[in-house]
């Protein structure tokens, strides 16, 4: 019972000195640490305004920066396994679904509505095929149909708030046990790979944003405005260009800062370069075995090639 859960699968050849991190760092927010970048959006933009265009040609939707960040962020994971493991029960875990979350405004007002938004992603997502399914996610959130999280949340707050206090206790003591129910993670934002927060998208610069204690989710990405700014190009010549600040908080007992480090510059490259985000990752079945993905065997692989992973430079 200890060494099954149904979200993840248990990883015990990790080396002794991340091991007695689980100890020596108990929680989830004393392991934190925090990274900001910023990246330079100004080809990935004339590149979504062209994507886009076509997409019209052929009567598909539309993507946005954001849908392509989740892209990105899928992709990067894909490529860096380990970013998908999350720690509980003083054990390291590997995710078997990459679950990004994000929280949305019903209205874009002060006093609108906040909602988390949940969904997992195939490891083969592109972004020929990830605009149609993010709209509907969106839609049947923003409407109340479908929500797992929303409709929890209604549930629990029909309580007292002793009933409530004592149901959270026993929810993280089930979690602690690996005995929490399948339905309870899948509505919980949480349980997943990635926690987004787009406060460009109203105008706000990326906070630094915590992690939180509850749950497994050991990252967590805020994204900033789309700033112009001259900066010198390659022959030292000022060019305005449009910038994004994102700042990351990374759980660092799930992996060691050189592995975090370069799985940023990964996602930063996969962003400026959108590219290679047209056609889905050659995955051979030694990748998806790292993976560890429950719907997604090695026999799904789509190379044969026994070394398949490239970091986009």
């Amino acid at each position: 019972m200890f060494k099954r859960r149904s979200d993840g699968t248990y990883v015990g050849s990790i080396l002794p000195h991340t091991k007695l991190a689980l100890f020596i760092m108990p929680s989830r927010i004393g392991g934190t640490i925090f990274s900001e970048q910023e990246i330079d959006i100004t080809n990935t933009l004339a590149f979504l305004h062209k994507f886009n265009r076509q997409q019209v040609t052929e009567s598909k939707a539309k993507i946005t920066f954001f849908q392509l960040f989740i892209t990105a962020v899928v992709r990067t994971i894909v490529l860096k396994p380990s970013l998908n493991r999350f720690t509980i029960g003083y054990r390291m875990w590997q995710r078997n679904h990459i679950g990004i979350n994000f929280v949305a405004k019903k209205k874009l007002t002060e006093d609108g509505e906040e909602i988390w938004i949940s969904g997992d992603y195939s490891p083969f997502t592109t972004l020929r095929d990830i605009a149609d399914t993010f709209k509907e996610n969106l839609r049947m959130a923003t409407r109340g149909e479908g929500n797992d999280s929303e409709e929890l949340n209604l549930l629990l707050l029909k309580f007292p708030r002793f009933v409530v206090r004592l149901m959270f206790w026993l929810i993280r003591k089930a979690d602690l046990w690996n005995m929490l129910p399948r339905f309870l993670m899948k509505g919980s934002p949480f349980h997943g790979s990635v926690c987004l927060t787009n406060v460009g998208s109203v105008g706000v610069e990326a906070p630094y944003h915590h992690l939180y204690d509850f749950g497994t989710c050991g990252l967590f990405a805020s994204l900033g405005i789309v700033r112009r700014e001259w900066r010198p190009d390659s022959e030292g010549k000022m060019r305005l260009r449009d910038v994004v600040k994102v700042v990351y908080a990374f759980d660092d007992r799930i992996c060691d800062g050189i592995y975090s480090g370069r799985a940023v510059v990964l996602l930063k490259n996969l962003i400026e370069s959108p590219e290679a985000l047209l056609e889905p990752p050659a995955l051979c079945e030694a990748d998806l075995q790292n993976l560890l993905l429950k719907d997604y065997p090695p026999e799904l692989a789509n190379s044969q090639v026994k070394e398949s992973r490239r970091e986009v430079s």
